[in-house]
């Protein structure tokens, strides 16, 4: 055997375990890259009323020229509304049910300000609740802090609890 044979069947070898070696390393990247990428980012149905919220906004400056769009708004935020108030606080007591608690915002949407929160198995008032029921304004009985919650995230207090 010659020199120049054996450097060709050396170089061969050399070669294919370069190729192995590349080959490898490129699918074993590309394969934990596929399970270290970041899911994609999760929609909640909460998160699409603040941009729906928005255009009907705009909507409603549009139609603002006619004077029946103003009339319904006295209408829908009524004075009745806060007479049954003192009758139901003794009745609309609540606990929170959301294990990591719950903000309290300025008014009845994720885009108001939080004004603080309430913990898992908080007591509170049930003060009022939006016209499209997805809010509540409570009162929380521990610290006495006032605003509004996500709707869905309380149970009622049993009568014998609030005695």
């Amino acid at each position: 055997m010659s020199w120049s044979g054996f450097f060709k069947g050396f170089s061969a070898v050399l070669i294919a375990i370069v190729l192995l070696l590349g080959g490898s390393f490129f699918a074993f990247q590309f394969v934990v890259s596929q399970f270290t990428a970041p899911p994609p980012r999760p929609t909640f149905p909460n998160d699409t009323p603040s941009p729906a919220a928005k255009p009907a906004a705009a909507i409603k400056p549009s139609a603002a020229a006619s004077p029946a769009v103003p009339s319904p708004s006295p209408v829908a935020s009524p004075t009745p509304s806060p007479s049954p108030k003192p009758a139901a606080t003794a009745a609309k007591r609540a606990r929170i049910t959301l294990g990591e608690g719950l903000n309290i915002r300025q008014g009845p949407s994720a885009d108001t300000e939080r004004v603080g929160g309430v913990d898992y198995s908080d007591e509170v008032t049930i003060l009022e609740e939006s016209p499209d029921k997805e809010w509540v304004k409570v009162r929380v009985e521990s610290s006495g802090a006032e605003g509004w919650i996500k709707s869905g995230y309380t149970e009622p207090v049993p009568q014998e609890s609030v005695q």
